[in-house]
């Protein structure tokens, strides 16, 4: 049993350590995401974005939750322009994109959301 602690923290600080690093994801990286895990997508104007700060922090402080439930965290903070169309974000913009496990978008906010209600979401939608 105390293994299986010590591998749930060292996922744990894994996952602190790759929510400090913002990455740019790209469509190739998308698609390994699809029927695997459910995504969520930090998209702010720069890595300076107030948003950005508080949406990373509350999911930083709900980590037990998002490895519970396999989430996948992609702070995307420099995208292109023809990435911002893609994901259909205006260039000034803030969002956060829950997507499903199909890929399908469940839910966009133009602001900073709980981890509970992503949590929620996610649970409804069923593996």
């Amino acid at each position: 049993m105390a293994g299986l602690s010590l591998v749930r923290l060292a996922l744990a600080l894994v996952l602190l350590a790759a929510l400090q690093v913002p990455c740019v994801v790209q469509a190739q990286t998308l698609d390994t995401y699809r029927g695997r895990a459910p995504a969520v997508f930090i998209v702010a104007p720069d890595s300076k974005s107030p948003a950005r700060a508080t949406q990373m922090k509350s999911l930083k402080d709900a980590v037990a939750g998002v490895l519970a439930r396999d989430l996948v965290v992609i702070d995307l903070d420099d995208l292109t322009p023809a990435q911002r169309q893609r994901f259909d974000v205006a260039p000034d913009a803030f969002q956060v994109i829950l997507v499903g496990i199909d890929g399908k978008v469940i839910q966009r906010w133009d602001a900073p959301v709980a981890p509970a209600t992503l949590f929620a979401l996610i649970d409804a939608a069923g593996r």
